[in-house]
């Protein structure tokens, strides 16, 4: 991912409202799965800045995994409570059933053998324990923002469920989210596609905007995930720009 966006992720992670309603989402979810416990260990895979999974650290231990010195100096810096650590998702640097709760937001389509990384994500997870898998979704979503992140792929729900089976894990949840921004990114993905026929060797843009824009749709954005968020308690979703997976690593047998 360029260094620019790691800039901009931390600028945003706090106050944006992206980020926000996906970590009440992905917490109400685990909490609803029974994930979250005093002294839990976690990982969040992936972490860059921090912010997604620093509210885990509230819970006990919380390493946070990157591949880039630029994030893991903002965890340093920012996110005292957390654990740096460098390494990347298909090789893990961590013992096997050493962490309880993984979280894998947004990484899966950076990797490419993605498959390799859940397995991974698999065997450092203990017995009972929990991962959320969040990713873009949708191949035919795709547009400049996942050109600039370096995104290898999208998936489909069936996709992410079909990688955590595979990986010997048993899948608790499985729907999409963020179903609100589904047509504002069929329109973006339509609009940028037509202007790169005119001019091809286009910059690609971040979905992250400037604040001023920010501060126009955040309020609009943060009443509809939170009406979402409700549905999505006790309902899935057949559509989204995210698919989302939550599975579990079973008991041993006795």
């Amino acid at each position: 991912m360029d260094a620019s966006e790691y800039h901009r992720i931390a600028d945003a992670e706090d106050r944006h409202w992206w980020y926000r309603s996906t970590r009440r989402l992905v917490r109400a979810m685990l909490d609803d799965a029974g994930a979250i416990r005093p002294g839990i260990v976690s990982l969040d895979v992936g972490a860059g800045p921090g912010g997604n999974g620093a509210w885990l650290a509230e819970h006990g231990a919380l390493v946070a995994l990157d591949v880039e010195p630029i994030a893991l100096e903002y965890v340093r810096q920012r996110r005292p409570a957390l654990v740096p650590l460098r390494g990347s998702a298909d090789a893990l640097p961590l013992a096997g059933g050493a962490v309880n709760v993984v979280l894998a937001l947004t990484v899966l389509y950076h990797v490419a053998d993605d498959r390799r990384a859940v397995r991974e994500i698999a065997r450092v997870l203990a017995p009972g324990g929990h991962v959320v898998l969040l990713e873009p979704a949708f191949p035919f979503l795709r547009r400049e923002h996942d050109e600039l992140t370096h995104g290898l792929r999208r998936y489909r729900r069936r996709d992410l469920e079909k990688l955590a089976t595979g990986a010997g894990l048993e899948v608790v949840r499985s729907t999409y989210a963020k179903s609100y921004l589904f047509l504002p990114a069929a329109s973006i993905t339509s609009v940028q596609r037509a202007a790169g026929r005119f001019r091809p060797a286009r910059t690609p843009r971040s979905d992250l905007r400037p604040r001023r824009m920010d501060a126009v749709a955040s309020p609009v954005f943060e009443v509809l995930a939170r009406l979402e968020d409700a549905w999505l308690r006790s309902h899935d979703l057949p559509f989204g720009t995210s698919a989302l997976v939550i599975a579990r690593r079973g008991a041993p047998s006795t």
